[in-house]
């Protein structure tokens, strides 16, 4: 495809207003944009712009100052909109934009969005109607904003569900980032020249996380580090933003070996250096971690509290990622743990170092004595499938656990509802689909969900009957409504379950002002649940 095709369709504004991580996350989707034809334009927040040389196939970056205008809202929230509205003006009329792609949910993003898209302009992802409702672009968006926060029930990662909702094509077969600029390895070499003679190599080592309660106790890292150099004379490299300079002092107070403390001294730039001089990053779910996938650097990542490989591990093959093995884990968003947070210590130095070890020995995290590893943690190998989504292998004895082998159909399962949504012929095609193969969940877990779905399309075919019949009788509609609670009810209360309740919740929010849409879905979401629960049944 020529630069002149590609162009030809304008330019794509993606608006992205979230974590660092959500923005290195994106990079897929730009190449994808790109490869369908358009011109990428981003926006995105002051505070990540240096991020900036490292995004391909970006032709243009408008800045949020998102900090000033918080600041400007607690003083004056008349003069905050008005520079709101201005900066969204620019924007329009700067990008002229064919397509407005939102992959941030937020009010602010979705009024933004609006703002700069106007009646016109066809928007990917979040917006809002006229009268100022929510409003999910594509089923994709829906799955998106109504499942994520369950957290039993987040089977695919991020960066997919990005590339579904901004360009479900996915034609581009590249998705890393770019390299960093050479000055940055310029500074980064005169960074790593501290290091003692005779080291054999370097280890990054993240010590911080979003949250607390996704660190990995420091003086753990101090073991896992002064064990490297002991062993394999690898210097670890402490990385970190200057508010975490606390942890890199309790990493130093544990440490009995030499190491170098870059806490606080890089910026993304040189940040993305340092990795790419690393022979592994062993890190909590950071945006470090994601960034080092998009430059190629393998990592091993460990998940704590409601952090989750499935949806938020690194989108490179080959990584490894680890999860206690605690019945409570992930834990719920915004719940207070009931176990002062022993997740943090499951997980055993013995154990990262042995796997540390294994792979950079030989190169495979299978050579780890995995039997022994596998009493503390589950232990999964990042993959792709055989349609480009990343994936996650279990090496453990958890591969049988229910909870795996139920986001393994939910994975199979939602690609069927999901792919077949838009198209008329998906709502004919659900028992004449793919069929499942994996293993089957264990008899107690499958007869605690089975009845439940058998609920759910005994509800649908109720409302699909009463559909036919709207119009002809006011009592039909009142039946109709109670009905699509029912099913809300009924999904709600079964937690395997709740991702299609949030999902069922953004559809009646979305499609519900068009019978016809809603009845079409109605069948296409029976026929599938019907299949599910024939599978779930098989044991």
């Amino acid at each position: 495809m020529t630069d002149t095709v590609r162009t030809e369709k304008g330019t794509a504004l993606v608006i992205n207003l979230t974590r660092f991580g959500d923005l290195l996350q994106s990079q897929p989707l730009f190449h994808d944009l790109h490869a369908e034809g358009y011109r990428v334009h981003l926006l995105c927040l002051d505070v990540f712009s240096s991020a900036l040389p490292l995004l391909r196939r970006v032709e243009r970056a408008w800045i949020l100052p998102g900090a000033r205008l918080m600041a400007e809202t607690e003083r004056n929230w008349r003069v905050a909109a008005a520079r709101l509205l201005h900066f969204a003006r620019t924007l329009r009329n700067g990008a002229r934009p064919a397509c407005v792609v939102n992959l941030t949910t937020t009010l602010p993003a979705r009024l933004l969005t609006r703002m700069v898209a106007g009646e016109n302009t066809p928007v990917r992802g979040f917006s809002l109607e006229a009268e100022g409702f929510g409003r999910n672009s594509g089923v994709w968006a829906s799955f998106l904003n109504g499942t994520t926060a369950s957290r039993q029930s987040a089977p695919f990662n991020l960066v997919d569900m990005f590339r579904m909702v901004g360009s479900p094509a996915r034609a581009a077969t590249e998705v890393m980032l770019a390299s960093p600029p050479p000055q940055t390895h310029e500074e980064a070499g005169r960074l790593l020249a501290a290091a003692p003679r005779g080291t054999a190599g370097f280890v990054a080592l993240q010590l911080g996380a979003s949250e607390e309660r996704r660190q990995w106790p420091a003086r753990f890292f101090a073991a896992v580090g002064d064990r490297l150099w002991r062993e394999q004379k690898l210097f670890p490299v402490l990385l970190g933003t200057e508010a975490e300079a606390p942890l890199a002092r309790a990493y130093a107070a544990a440490a009995g070996q030499p190491f170098l403390d870059a806490v606080g001294k890089t910026d993304i730039g040189l940040l993305a250096a340092l990795l790419t001089r690393v022979r592994l990053l062993i890190t909590n779910d950071t945006g470090t971690m994601h960034l080092a996938a998009g430059l190629g650097v393998p990592s091993l990542a460990l998940f704590l509290a409601s952090a989750q490989p499935w949806d938020t591990g690194p989108y490179l093959p080959g990584c490894c990622c680890l999860e206690p093995d605690m019945e409570c884990h992930p834990c719920p968003y915004g719940r207070a743990c009931s176990d002062n947070l022993a997740c943090l210590e499951r997980i055993s130095p013995q154990s990262v170092g042995d796997l540390a070890l294994a792979w950079l020995g030989s190169g495979r995290w299978e050579n780890a004595p995995l039997a022994a590893i596998g009493q503390e943690a589950r232990v999964w190998l990042t993959t792709r499938n055989d349609e480009g989504f990343a994936a996650v292998r279990c090496l453990t004895a958890h591969k049988n656990a229910d909870r795996t082998l139920w986001l393994e159909q939910q994975r199979f399962f939602w690609r069927q509802i999901l792919d077949g949504m838009e198209s008329p012929a998906g709502a004919r095609g659900a028992e004449e689909g793919s069929v499942f193969a994996g293993k089957n969940c264990g008899q107690d877990f499958a007869r605690s969900v089975a009845p439940v779905l058998d609920q759910a399309v005994q509800i649908l075919e109720q409302m699909e009957e009463q559909g036919r019949l709207l119009g002809r009788n006011s009592r039909i509609g009142q039946l109709f409504l109670r009905n699509c609670e029912r099913l809300q009810h009924v999904l709600d209360a079964c937690p395997p379950l709740r991702s299609l309740g949030g999902f069922w919740r953004e559809l009646g929010q979305g499609r519900g002002d068009a019978l016809h849409e809603v009845l079409r879905l109605v069948r296409h979401l029976a026929g599938h649940l019907r299949q599910w629960s024939a599978v779930l049944r098989r044991t």
